[in-house]
């Protein structure tokens, strides 16, 4: 089971991400897997999906075959949702019960924007729909038909000369404070430890400087305060993004946000975890 955002839920319409490849992985070593299945849950907005049935969560079920045992991934990340909520999975997380939880937390918390996203003082100059906290973040990719991509180029290219330019005026903040983001952690893996299951917290993978002034350097405080509250917790913490720099270089890896993995890091992290997963998964 797989709790996360959206760099685990994946990006664009086939929500790719290390998950996804992580079931491609296991079904080409069909040898020793009886069967492979993916399914994602998320929540959604149930006023805007359907003005007939009233839904709030929706879903997607991959079955590799009809064999009555296999490997199920359950894919629980959903973007734009901060680690608090995962708190609110816990019940079903319970009644699943799972033999494993993989935990990839405090990117979208950590990583620093405008400090006007907290106290709401916005010059005059930047518009109400960009106040957000994720509006003036750059786009992962730009669409294919040319005046689309005309659009999306001009509008990306003054977001990030704006946000930039509002990180030069006053020193940015993280989404969620250090203390709070560790709160939340140990709250989740003391809950999680109580259903017995194994519990694996992965790292933050790494930002472009230039694209997130100051992230890189804040997300290796995060990343060793994730690691001491693994341990405390009784938790393993995976370092992950040490072996994806073997595998590439960070702009063949991500996309133009510098933050999303792309097709090639989505295969380089699945690769990474069912090399590590592979033992106990197959045992």
């Amino acid at each position: 089971m797989f709790l996360g955002d959206s760099l685990t839920e994946g990006v664009g319409s086939q929500r790719l991400s290390h998950v996804t490849e992580l079931v491609t992985q296991f079904r080409m070593d069909g040898a020793k897997h009886c069967g492979v299945h993916q399914l994602r849950l998320r929540g959604i907005d149930q006023r805007g999906f359907d003005r007939f049935i009233d839904f709030n969560v929706a879903g997607h079920m991959d079955i590799d075959s009809h064999d009555a045992c296999g490997l199920w991934l359950w894919n629980l990340a959903c973007e734009g949702q901060t680690i608090d909520s995962d708190l609110k999975l816990l019940p079903l997380i319970a009644t699943l019960r799972p033999e494993l939880v993989v935990i990839f937390r405090g990117s979208l918390e950590s990583i620093i924007r405008p400090a006007m996203l907290h106290d709401g003082v916005w010059p005059w100059w930047v518009p109400a729909s960009w106040r957000g906290y994720a509006a003036l973040d750059p786009r992962c990719y730009f669409s294919n038909t040319w005046w689309r991509k005309a659009k999306q180029t001009t509008v990306d290219s003054i977001k990030q000369a704006m946000r930039l330019k509002l990180l030069r005026v006053r020193s940015g903040k993280p989404l969620m404070d250090l203390e709070t983001l560790e709160s939340h952690q140990a709250s989740l893996l003391r809950r999680l430890r109580t259903l017995d299951t194994r519990i694996l917290v992965l790292g933050l993978l790494p930002v472009d400087d230039a694209r997130f002034p100051g992230s890189p350097e804040y997300f290796k405080s995060v990343n060793a305060r994730l690691k001491k509250v693994a341990t405390a917790e009784g938790a393993e913490f995976f370092d992950w993004a040490s072996l994806l720099a073997t595998k590439g270089k960070h702009d063949d890896l991500f996309y133009r946000d510098s933050f999303h993995p792309n097709a090639a890091g989505a295969r380089a992290l699945a690769q990474i975890l069912r090399e590590r997963l592979s033992r106990e998964l197959t045992s």
